[in-house]
């Protein structure tokens, strides 16, 4: 466009100078020419003009609304870091190395003020860690990761969890105690009737040494040691589940962990694969874990006995582990046990890990429960999918 304008005010200059040379010399023909050249000249400069001025009409509409748009970027900027102030989960963007480059209200006191995470956090976010204990109180705690101008950042986000943990553990306590409530008061309600009824039988002047008062002492005492054996077998197994000794934790390969476990469970109908993991090591108790996987295959194959028989039902057991990453990347082991057994109704299913809650006559509660604690010990998780009559899978995913 510059240029434009300097060659047009250059002919100009020159169509004006030959036209004013030809007009003085009256050679009138060339003169003629010479203006009409310089009209037409003229004309397409104001072309340009008009080309130049839309031009920068066009430009002032942009710039407008880019600066309306600047504006309204930024109100929502403040609209968003207002609401992230008013949140009570802490949230802070911060570099691989720490530094922190922006952080909410409720990240500050966490932070300590300054500019760099402090080295707890630090520590978390290296080990992609799900919990931090910080100043004596527990926080949820999860990262994302983003990229911001060709340059990776970590989104944290941290969550005082105290109250809801400390919620969960007088609901826990609530629990055990309805639990323990009922199970002492089932045992010692008709060791204490029977006991009584016994004494006034021995007090009473008309109690004699026949064989029908014999016999009665002699049942009365069997069901008291049988209800006395059974809270003392209560008592010993409520200690199994309290006094869980601490995993040690050593590497050995998955496959000969699913071997062992075949040794013990050879029968037909139960399949095994541990393909998916080939020569893969994980570091664990392996024998906590064995049995884990021990009363979880038991449940399996009982399911399946209680099935009704029906035409084309065959018994079916399969024990598989594969790999995965959760959301943030980190590699897990996932054992699968999946039944076609009678399946457990969804109300039963959220109270399956409750200890000594069971829907078996002779079971005891405390197996599924001790699963679940030594798996929750190891760093993993523990999940059952069922529905009645289509068997159950259960899911034990534990960290590499």
């Amino acid at each position: 466009m510059k240029r434009d304008f300097i060659i047009n005010f250059i002919l100009i200059f020159l169509a004006l100078s030959v036209a004013l040379f030809t007009a003085s010399a009256q050679m009138w023909f060339s003169a003629s020419g010479a203006l009409l050249l310089l009209l037409c000249v003229v004309y397409r400069q104001f072309v340009l003009f008009d080309r130049y001025k839309a031009m920068l009409d066009a430009e002032r509409v942009a710039q407008r609304q880019a600066s309306s748009e600047s504006v309204d970027a930024s109100a929502e900027l403040l609209f968003y870091k207002a609401m992230m102030d008013g949140v009570d989960t802490a949230v802070m963007l911060v570099t691989d190395n720490g530094h922190i480059e922006w952080m909410n209200r409720a990240a500050r006191p966490l932070a300590g003020g300054g500019e760099q995470l402090p080295e707890a956090i630090m520590q978390a976010l290296s080990a992609r860690a799900c919990e931090l204990r910080l100043d004596g109180s527990e926080y949820s705690f999860s990262c994302s990761r983003v990229v911001m101008r060709n340059s990776a950042r970590n989104i944290i986000a941290m969550k005082n969890i105290d109250g809801a943990m400390e919620k969960s553990k007088v609901d826990a306590w609530h629990k055990l105690v309805r639990v323990l409530t009922h199970e002492i008061m089932n045992s010692m309600t008709p060791i204490i009737s029977l006991s009584e009824t016994l004494c006034t039988s021995v007090r009473s002047d008309s109690f004699g040494s026949d064989e029908d008062s014999i016999e009665n002492i002699r049942r009365g005492l069997e069901i008291i040691n049988r209800r006395s054996s059974g809270l003392l077998s209560f008592v010993e197994n409520y200690r199994k589940l309290t006094r869980l000794a601490a995993p040690d934790k050593r590497e050995f390969r998955i496959a000969s962990l699913v071997d062992d476990i075949k040794e013990l469970f050879p029968q037909p109908f139960i399949i095994y694969d541990a393909a998916a993991v080939g020569d893969t090591l994980l570091c664990a108790d392996r024998g906590q874990l064995e049995q884990v996987f021990i009363n979880v295959l038991k449940n399996a194959v009982e399911a399946c006995e209680e099935r009704e028989p029906s035409e084309g039902y065959e018994k079916r057991v399969s024990f598989s582990v594969g790999r995965g990453a959760d959301d943030n990347g980190a590699e897990y082991i996932a054992f699968f046990v999946r039944d076609n057994g009678v399946g457990i109704l969804a109300p039963v299913q959220e109270q399956i890990f409750v200890p000594f809650f069971t829907t078996k006559k002779q079971g005891s509660g405390i197996g599924l429960s001790l699963c679940k604690q030594i798996v929750v010990n190891h760093g993993g998780s523990i999940e059952l999918f069922s529905e009645e009559n289509d068997g159950c899978t259960v899911i034990c995913r534990l960290p590499l």
